[in-house]
């Protein structure tokens, strides 16, 4: 049996994506009960946990601009050793100022390593392969890591201590960066006649950087990533709230969680076949309207096997839109806008998005209760993501102004 060529020739880039996914994901889990055997409070837990993502989100486009074919199996390596280090430092020390600046470093290295792995993998698509199946097959591997993390990271610590477990997330970690620093295929990022050209810096190539924002497919990928990781967050952070006052036990939310996140995982390998019969733009647009609808419907006191069907279904969609957001990334004029610029755009929405969801989510509960919270917000913000790219492509397809003779 012949291996497709897009797993043939993405399986280091994906092994690396599952490998920094793991050790992050283990992270967001252990920390918060660590923190509190030390004896923090739940505000100190809740700041100390937020600096890594503040700082990632901070440095997605700067790492974006850092991307350049040629280096990018330095800025992984360096990238990973940061961020290892970091993770060596946070068993070692209670002090919040110390913590907060290892959560700092923790945020930037991981920012950086993501960014530049997910641009230099889209540029090293190549014209024979299928689009649709090397992204697809990309983001399934960066998913199974996040899907799989907290269990393992979870039970290494309870067998051995949180040392040990923190000291397996940077074996991870090391297993990405080796990854990197010997694959052949990671410096092949760029396709040759893009490479060629000497491109000047991206606040040369556009009037202002928020013109690049407002490019019809910059603000398609804008605003799935940024909706995908609402819809995401508020699901993580809300389920329980409701549930539990209805009868259903801790367990079995988590059996939700659990299940939304195989589905999520698996759900993505099917991507590829899905768009390649719908569009990317459209994809994005149904599946984005079948979460919105599937979740509203926890609003409604159902079976607990009810409630599994609308989680796997809402799973599904996210799992099929991160594909076609990806695609949609890959879409992107690179002589307008970088490929590593892009990529910080995209995941700077993404983690804008799970900072917001559930910040606004509880703004929503707080007036309306939890479970009329699922009746209005995903609604709401199904508007504002149709209505925000209405506006914009009625603002493309406006003829600028000609100049007089």
């Amino acid at each position: 049996m012949t291996v497709p060529e897009h797993i043939r020739r993405h399986w280091p880039d994906t092994l690396i994506s599952l490998a920094i996914s793991a050790g992050h994901g283990g992270l967001s889990t252990l920390l918060p009960p660590m923190f509190r055997d030390e004896g923090k409070g739940a505000v100190s837990i809740g700041a100390l946990v937020a600096v890594s993502a503040v700082m990632a989100l901070a440095m997605r486009v700067p790492g974006g601009l850092l991307y350049k074919p040629g280096r990018v199996r330095w800025i992984m390596v360096g990238s990973l050793v940061l961020t290892s280090l970091a993770v060596a430092c946070y068993p070692n020390t209670t002090d919040n100022g110390l913590l907060t600046l290892i959560g700092a470093v923790d945020g930037i290295g991981f920012s950086a390593a993501t960014t530049v792995n997910m641009a230099a993998m889209i540029e090293s698509i190549s014209p024979t392969e299928s689009r649709p199946g090397a992204i697809s097959f990309f983001v399934s591997g960066m998913s199974f890591g996040f899907a799989f993390s907290g269990f393992v990271w979870s039970a290494v610590a309870d067998a051995f201590g949180f040392p040990a477990a923190f000291y397996g997330i940077i074996a991870a970690y090391g297993i990405a960066a080796l990854l990197a620093l010997f694959s052949r295929h990671v410096e092949a990022a760029a396709p040759r006649a893009i490479a060629a050209v000497d491109r000047p810096p991206v606040w040369r190539r556009a009037q202002t950087f928020g013109a690049l924002l407002l490019d019809p497919v910059v603000t398609f990928v804008i605003m799935g990533a940024f909706f995908l990781n609402v819809f995401l967050s508020q699901f993580q952070t809300f389920l329980p709230l409701t549930l539990l006052p209805l009868g259903i036990s801790l367990t079995e939310v988590g059996g939700l969680r659990s299940a939304w996140s195989m589905t999520n995982a698996l759900g993505r390998i099917f991507g590829g076949p899905v768009l390649g019969v719908l569009n990317y733009r459209r994809t994005q647009n149904l599946c984005l309207l079948l979460q919105a609808t599937l979740l509203a419907l926890f609003a409604l006191p159902l079976p607990l096997a009810v409630y599994g069907v609308i989680t796997v279904g809402a799973a599904s969609g996210r799992a099929v839109c991160y594909v076609a957001n990806a695609m949609a990334l890959s879409e992107v004029d690179p002589n307008r806008i970088g490929r590593g610029v892009a990529s910080g755009i995209m995941n700077a929405a993404g983690d804008l998005g799970n900072i917001l969801g559930p910040v606004s989510g509880g703004l929503i509960a707080a007036v309306a209760g939890y479970q009329k919270f699922w009746l209005i917000s995903p609604p709401l913000y199904l508007a504002i993501y149709f209505g925000v790219l209405l506006v914009v492509r009625r603002r493309a397809s406006v003829p600028a102004p000609v100049a007089a003779a």
